[in-house]
């Protein structure tokens, strides 16, 4: 931890506040109940003009310290206090009368739970993306640019339309009268590969899924993070105990953790299978010789020869 302390330090005085503030969250996610490194991470994040995440964090400080009797809880909510009049908002309404059943809303990429539909929630300056989802209705989405120094902003999500119904596979264009369809190879024909071939295509292919797989499991392991630190931004205490917010994200949080050892767990194996069968394909035949054919024709004084040979 002293190390994290170390390294943000020197990113503050090169003036890289942005890069200490990340490294302060990271020794966040590894101690959360560390006050000095919740005081310093506060400090960082108004410092970098995100007051929303400096008055989480002070929040969190003020009871992590309360719970455990020490002083610094009241410097923590007093500077919590001090940050919440400056707070900028995001309202976002959605009227029940148009509500899509199984309507989703998230914010960044985190859910909003319906409870906190129509609340003026604090969010750091800058653009902000809101979209909605539900099952049979096109998504829709609004990038919103929010000021800082108290602006609210409000977003009024549309009923969804419908989705389209899906098409018919078209039906193949016939070729030209009387002509057949080309083949992709001639009946009778082999490439003299076999099957070291198909084994290789295969193992391609395996590796291909293993690599997407392996994406998908730190996409989801990303995800797990950033919903465990959503949830204790002001919605989970020092002891896990968490507001209905809290849960729903704590509970989006182990899923996507879930998913995300799945993804790795079928990508590896993948990339060992197309690895064995990549090592174990029969090498290539060699190519058959070819055919050769040639004459050679003499003349004489009264006479004439024709010799024709050729390699088959």
């Amino acid at each position: 931890m002293l190390a994290l302390y170390q390294a943000a330090r020197q990113l503050l005085d090169a003036g890289r506040v942005a890069e200490a503030c990340a490294v302060l969250e990271q020794g966040r996610t590894l101690d959360p109940t560390a006050i000095n490194l919740l005081l310093r991470l506060g400090e960082c994040l108004a410092r970098a003009g995100r007051t929303a995440g400096a008055w989480n964090v002070f929040s969190e400080a003020a009871a992590v310290a309360r719970s455990a009797g020490d002083p610094r809880a009241a410097r923590a909510a007093a500077i919590a206090a001090a940050l919440e009049p400056r707070l900028s908002r995001i309202t976002i309404d959605v009227p029940a009368a148009t509500a899509a059943p199984g309507l989703e809303i998230r914010r960044d990429g985190v859910l909003i739970p319906p409870a906190q539909w129509g609340q003026a929630l604090p969010v750091d300056p800058g653009t902000h993306t809101v979209e909605a989802r539900a099952p049979g209705r096109r998504r829709w989405s609004t990038v919103r640019a929010v000021p800082p120094d108290g602006a609210r902003e409000l977003v009024h999500v549309p009923t969804l339309e419908q989705e389209p119904p899906p098409h018919a596979p078209s039906a193949a264009l016939p070729g030209p009268r009387g002509q057949a369809p080309r083949l992709l190879a001639s009946a009778g024909r082999s490439d003299g590969d076999g099957g070291g071939r198909a084994q290789r295509v295969i193992a391609l292919a395996s590796g291909g899924a293993g690599l997407v797989g392996l994406g998908l499991g730190a996409a989801f392991g990303l995800e797990a993070i950033a919903r465990r630190d959503a949830s204790n931004r002001g919605h989970c205490d020092a002891r896990s105990r968490c507001d209905a917010a809290g849960v729903a994200l704590r509970e989006d949080a182990q899923a996507a953790g879930t998913a995300s050892t799945i993804a790795f767990s079928a990508g590896t194996a993948a990339l060992l299978a197309a690895g064995l069968l990549f090592w174990t394909a029969p090498p290539k035949a060699a190519a058959p010789p070819a055919r050769r054919a040639a004459a050679a024709a003499t003349a004489g004084p009264g006479a004439f020869s024709l010799v024709v040979g050729g390699s088959y």
